[in-house]
């Protein structure tokens, strides 16, 4: 009888072995470092679009900054030539020279004819 139950336990315990799914250890821990490699890639590749949009944004402050210099600069050449203009264009300055330079004279009264509205 006790070989019966003997071999009654064995029969059970290779059964229930059999039924078992066993996995290694080392397919969790490929699947492990698997996750592991591709979450460090992800976090990589989100660091580096954060750092190229960072360097692209102080680029473009650069760029806004020497755009205004350059206006800045170009308002100021825009008045200089104003003024420039104005003295150029002055009603004495024009007198003297076509007085001095091209030797006109001034009208006389019998010169001038005034027509009427």
């Amino acid at each position: 009888m006790q070989n019966f139950i003997a071999s009654a336990e064995k029969f059970i315990h290779t059964n229930v072995l059999a039924r078992q799914h066993v996995r290694r250890d080392t397919d969790v821990s490929r699947m492990d470092m698997a996750c592991i490699i591709f979450m460090c890639a992800v976090i990589m590749l989100a660091f580096f679009i954060f750092l190229w949009v960072r360097i692209y944004s102080l680029e473009i402050g650069y760029r806004i900054s020497d755009d205004h210099k350059v206006h800045e600069e170009l308002v100021q050449e825009n008045k200089k030539l104003k003024v420039e203009r104005a003295a150029l264009k002055s009603s004495s300055r024009l007198e003297t020279i076509a007085l001095n330079r091209l030797g006109m004279t001034l009208p006389r009264k019998t010169q001038v004819v005034i027509v009427p509205w």
